[in-house]
């Protein structure tokens, strides 16, 4: 649909990476989602006629963000979607809901509108209502590859991988060079197992745009899955190199270097991983386990307190920590007897 000013879309990749345990790789989080549009003045309301009152605060909850500028009718409508789109990049979605909620009043027929605001209801953990939003979107706007690419996110997180995938397939039909979409279908191949599709759409995805950090991070973790721990240790070392603060990525090639058997290394690039993300359960995890193999149970059993702290019900690190006080408790006895006394029986 042909507009007479700016659109400004929410346009995402998933946002996940493969993190890795000691033994395999482990589940996959999310990655930072994409938001485009130019930085805009403060904020402020506008009264029913549509004109800006300067003299008018904005509504409580909701931080000045986006100055509406235009006091017509199409005006206020694509003002009211840039202060959505605003909104939701400072994190503030019920207000952005409110704004892309009263743009479609004026402009019930602007696909983009539901797909912004699709999108906010999915970062908001409402998946059900942002499908209902990029259903509409699709509806008016048949061809949009953005709703279709957000649309398989959204039935990604419900764990439907074929769905997800025939959304991506029509976003890369509708534009070919969508390098976003074509990574997250590869992330989507490899949930259902297929590595060989998942390493093609990571290739693309790169193909593409060289500068994913995340889809070189993931082709990464796909050659650590086949066992070809050189080239995984390359990709890693590329995608730190796009994204120096790339947390998952040292996790991974830490994960990679304890496969080589380089143990130092491995806790070096763990170390790093917690440095960046404190609250990085499963860097604890793995660097723990590396302490453990390594017999300083001590250290080890720090970590995995912190994972378990962290995420109370990660099995793998509760796992991990009644191993590590067994074989400690093993080790004070052989020491107990070492010393000529008996050892708790």
């Amino acid at each position: 649909m042909a507009v007479g000013w700016d659109a400004i879309y929410l346009d995402c990749i998933r946002r996940r990476t493969v993190h890795c345990f000691r033994a395999a790789a482990g589940a996959l989080s999310v990655l930072s989602a994409f938001a485009a549009g130019p930085a805009y003045g403060p904020c402020q309301e506008v009264n029913p006629a549509g004109s800006a009152t300067a003299a008018t605060p904005s509504p409580s909850g909701c931080s000045k963000q986006v100055e509406i500028v235009n006091p017509t009718a199409e005006g206020l409508v694509a003002s009211l979607n840039r202060r959505g789109v605003a909104y939701e990049a400072r994190g503030e979605l019920d207000c952005a809901i409110r704004e892309f909620d009263r743009a479609i009043e004026l402009k019930p027929e602007y696909a983009a509108l539901y797909d912004n605001r699709g999108f906010v209801y999915q970062n908001k953990g409402d998946v059900d209502r942002a499908i209902q939003d990029y259903d509409q979107a699709i509806r008016l706007e048949p061809t949009d590859a953005r709703a279709f690419n957000n649309r398989g996110i959204a039935y990604y997180g419900k764990g439907q991988f074929d769905r997800a995938i025939e959304n991506y397939n029509q976003a890369v039909a509708f534009k070919s060079d969508y390098a976003k979409a074509y990574y997250n279908r590869g992330d989507a191949y490899f949930s259902k197992g297929d590595l060989a599709r998942a390493m093609k759409d990571y290739e693309e995805a790169i193909r593409l745009n060289p500068k994913i950090a995340e889809a070189r991070c993931n082709r990464g973790v796909v050659y650590l899955r086949l066992g070809d721990l050189d080239r995984a240790i390359a990709e890693f070392d590329n995608a730190i190199q796009l994204k120096p603060d790339f947390s998952y990525a040292y996790n991974n090639r830490g994960s990679a270097w304890n496969a080589k058997g380089e143990k130092g290394r491995a806790i070096e690039d763990y170390s790093e991983a917690i440095r960046l993300k404190p609250e990085y359960a499963e860097a604890f995890d793995n660097r723990g386990a590396v302490y453990a193999d390594e017999g300083q149970l001590d250290r080890a059993i720090q970590d995995f307190d912190e994972a378990v702290r962290l995420r109370p019900d990660d099995a793998a690190a509760l796992r991990n920590r009644a191993d590590a006080y067994t074989k400690k408790a093993e080790r004070d006895r052989l020491a107990q007897i070492s010393r000529g006394k008996p050892g708790p029986q």
